[in-house]
């Protein structure tokens, strides 16, 4: 009887500690090598993947002692709820949850975009500073050119995407 216990016990414990971790993030790149400082330097088609969450670059350094994604070169990410994040340089938390990125353009799930100099991803909320929120639903077509009939500027945007609210400071709406 202790022995069937026993091993009911030690089976399970090993089922449980093989499980795959929670915080783990999957790597694709053409090459992927470690730098003398023990960086993960991926080149080449570099693709992370961390459950639905997914970062496209050319290049991306890893360094695990700050926790932290290097991204020098553009990049996409998208995130849990089909956000998608483009910038030309920056960094993220290796889990995804904190972010600064430059030159940012996001399209939002519903189909709205914001674009500004810089953005900063901290948990639910995105602030992006010199930006520019419009809906891109309402177009309007003038000779080859396709706009937004109304777009809203801003010195900073707030968009909290667990509300699903945005506010501006110093905002500016243009329409037509």
């Amino acid at each position: 009887m202790k022995k069937k216990i026993f091993i009911i016990i030690f089976l399970s414990f090993n089922f449980y500690t093989t499980a795959p971790y929670t915080n783990e993030i999957e790597i694709y790149a053409d090459s992927i090598d470690q730098d003398l400082n023990g960086n993960i330097v991926a080149k080449g088609n570099v693709k992370v993947i961390d459950g639905e969450k997914i970062l496209t670059s050319n290049i991306v350094v890893v360094n695990k002692n700050q926790g932290i994604i290097i991204l020098p070169k553009e990049f996409n990410y998208k995130d849990e709820t089909d956000n998608y994040y483009y910038g030309t340089s920056g960094e993220f938390s290796t889990d995804f949850e904190n972010a600064e990125i430059n030159n940012i353009k996001m399209l939002l799930n519903e189909g709205s975009r914001i674009v500004g100099k810089k953005g900063y991803k901290t948990g639910m909320q995105d602030l992006i500073y010199k930006g520019v929120f419009s809906p891109c639903k309402s177009k309007i077509k003038l000779k080859n050119f396709i706009c937004p009939i109304w777009q809203i500027e801003g010195e900073k945007i707030l968009h909290d995407r667990g509300s699903l609210f945005i506010h501006t400071k110093h905002a500016k709406m243009r329409i037509f």
